[in-house]
């Protein structure tokens, strides 16, 4: 996980394979990577030599400050596989199960917190904070379809609206970097594996930093989505013949991750919007970043 994640479409981009800005502690690339990383999953590495002129002191201050914003990943977001593909040794297997069971666990507390927090009165009032869990899903698939549709037809007013400025920033790069006089066609042809799909893989609500000292607070949640999508490319200065060959139909499960910003006095949330999607987590991976986490909060607590 310490890869930046694909968004949902992948074909939908142009032949070049596009990489999201590298945020802070960024880790590997994936063959096709848009979204934000989550960089307490990255191996920590050397520290870059300062830059010592006026103005490359000014261009760090201004990066650091566009990563302090950044909208990241909640920390040990969690898109467990099934237990079929949980590893074969006994003890893997075991510590695997105790690390799913553990991030559902510190998910609904830390849900259940806030809303004990967001009551006026402690368990006498009704809490002003809300998830609303049961709208994720229908949000999860009105935007997994109207962003596949948006980067289809070029569309960045929409992309602006449903996507976090990352992504966004990423995909409209990406759409004006077609080739001109290309048109793309999206469908989607069916949800598929209905009996398992779509589900919630992950939801959680937690803080993130922001520059200025402030913090922010996010809800997230992580959609798993299973479709049959069509895609078709078509050469509008050839008459709008289809491109030979172009046309390709794909079987997808694609873990959506949303996120809405929450007011901290009134609680009220803003519209969900994508942040991208994840891969299933393995062992090696969710282990990994479940320790460095741990490391950076040991630092923390030894600074302060």
């Amino acid at each position: 996980m310490a890869d930046l994640m694909r968004i949902s479409r992948p074909w939908l981009l142009s032949p070049q394979h596009w990489r999201a800005p590298s945020p802070i502690l960024c880790g590997l690339y994936r063959t096709i990577s848009t979204t934000a990383p989550r960089p307490y999953a990255a191996k920590k590495g050397p520290k870059s030599k300062t830059w010592r002129s006026r103005s490359g002191t000014r261009k760090q201050d201004g990066l650091a400050q566009a990563q302090a914003n950044m909208t990241l990943l909640l920390p040990e977001t969690l898109v467990a596989p099934p237990l079929s593909r949980y590893p074969l040794h006994p003890a893997k297997f075991v510590q695997m199960l105790w690390l799913h069971l553990r991030a559902r666990a510190q998910s609904l507390w830390a849900v259940v917190s806030m809303k004990v927090t967001s009551q006026p009165k402690i368990f006498v009032s009704k809490p002003l904070f809300q998830f609303r869990k049961s709208a994720a899903i229908p949000t999860a698939k009105a935007l997994h379809a109207q962003m596949s549709s948006a980067m289809a037809m070029g569309d960045k007013d929409v992309l602006r609206q449903i996507c976090t400025p990352e992504l966004f920033l990423t995909l409209a790069t990406t759409v004006d970097s077609r080739p001109k006089g290309t048109r793309v066609e999206w469908e989607l042809v069916k949800y598929d594996k209905r009996w398992r799909y779509p589900r919630i893989a992950d939801w959680r609500v937690g803080y993130q930093p922001l520059h200025d000292g402030g913090m922010k607070l996010i809800k997230q949640v992580v959609v798993s989505i299973a479709s049959v999508q069509r895609i078709t490319r078509y050469d509008d200065a050839n008459g709008g013949v289809k491109v030979p060959g172009s046309e390709r139909v794909r079987h997808m499960i694609e873990h959506m991750v949303l996120q809405a910003e929450v007011d901290t006095v009134t609680y009220e949330a803003r519209p969900w919007r994508i942040w991208g999607t994840l891969s299933e987590a393995t062992f090696e991976s969710y282990k990994t970043e479940v320790e460095n986490i741990r490391a950076i909060m040991l630092e923390q607590s030894k600074a302060s």
